[in-house]
């Protein structure tokens, strides 16, 4: 698994290119899986958006980064958020994993 950080504009390019949706997003995944390794991608994210929807969120950066991970990671291990339902359980799945890893580590601190 790869992970860039990059910037609005950036993320902007990417989001172009591959999605043909304009501007930024905080997080873009992308799955490179085959028939031998089940587990195999490449995420793009947005630091600028993380260090916005911090204030947003009253979060540190930090923490909102981890979150982008997770959400990827999600992602790359076949959830969805393409509908209100999917949404719903891949959020929820965030959220628990993201107490987990906040139990273990001051996410703020990263």
């Amino acid at each position: 698994m790869g992970i860039n950080f990059v910037g609005t504009k950036e993320m902007a390019k990417v989001n172009l290119q591959f999605l043909q949706h304009e501007g930024s997003t905080d997080v873009i995944t992308f799955s490179y899986e085959d028939s031998e390794l089940k587990f195999h991608g490449e995420l793009f994210i947005c630091v600028d958006d993380a260090v916005q929807q911090a204030k947003k969120f009253k979060t540190s950066w930090q923490s909102e980064i981890v979150r982008y991970v997770v959400h990827g990671v999600l992602h790359l291990l076949r959830h969805d958020d393409v509908n209100v339902k999917a949404k719903r359980k891949m959020k929820s799945e965030e959220d628990r994993l993201l107490r987990k890893l906040s139990a273990r580590f001051a996410l703020s601190k990263l």
